[in-house]
């Protein structure tokens, strides 16, 4: 059973995100969080296997959330999620490397980490 973290600033997405987690076999989810620092505190208190984490949002992409919460989880495997369907998008690039999967395409992913 793999544990997931969700990260998500808007509350109906964060929820619908949740939801496709939780019914999705061989998954637990760990947690959810709309905040940095949520997920922060989160991702210390949980140490999920997977962590959702949203980069549309400005100020995490600024902080590098996605790199401290990998930082704090070096076994993670961290997923950058976005809405954003231009892969020349900026939001897309990663400084390390962690791969990037557009929104409506977390149900196929979910599915793929537990075959």
């Amino acid at each position: 059973m793999q544990r997931v973290l969700v990260v998500e600033h808007h509350t109906q997405v964060l929820s619908a995100l949740a939801d496709l987690v939780i019914e999705e076999p061989g998954l637990e989810l760990s947690g959810i969080a709309g905040s940095a620092r949520e997920a922060i505190s989160l991702a210390r208190a949980a140490q999920p296997d997977v962590v959702l984490i949203d980069v549309d949002e400005p100020s995490w992409k600024a902080q590098g959330l996605d790199r401290m919460i990998g930082d704090l989880l070096p076994q993670a495997r961290i997923v950058r999620l976005t809405a954003a369907t231009d892969p020349q998008m900026e939001c897309l690039e990663s400084p390390t490397n962690t791969p990037s999967i557009l929104k409506t395409e977390i149900r196929e992913f979910l599915r793929s980490i537990t075959e």
